[in-house]
């Protein structure tokens, strides 16, 4: 009797905890943007995929001013390994696109560099 209680305890201890970790959580992910000109960037768009289903979408126009040099976007998912999408529309020039891999962590913000900014889309 007492080991049929023990193992139903392990396993509900073991749901409980699988459900805790596939729980969704507020993840932070950075799009650095250092490497423009200020005013080179008029639009941003942000596309992040897990598995090839969309977790979330960032899409601003920024105009004259530019876009910021770091965006920091706010994805409501379960932690663990997705695409960032990034379109970056430039002023004048050809948009430029990219596909980053990387790990979404509670703990600490994943971070997206573009080494392609700052070069007007070539």
């Amino acid at each position: 009797m007492i080991k049929r209680f023990a193992v139903l305890a392990v396993l509900a201890g073991g749901l409980i905890l699988w459900m805790r970790l596939r729980q969704p959580r507020d993840l932070s992910l950075q799009i650095d943007l250092t490497a423009a000109l200020p005013g080179e960037i008029a639009e941003v768009d942000v596309v992040v995929r897990r598995d090839g289903r969309a977790l979330a979408r960032h899409d601003v126009q920024y105009g004259k001013s530019g876009a910021p040099g770091l965006l920091e976007i706010l994805v409501h998912a379960a932690p663990g390994p997705a695409d960032v999408e990034t379109t970056l529309v430039y002023a004048g020039k050809p948009a430029s696109r990219t596909v980053v891999p990387v790990e979404l962590d509670e703990q600490v913000p994943a971070r997206v560099a573009h080494p392609f900014a700052g070069a007007g889309g070539r």
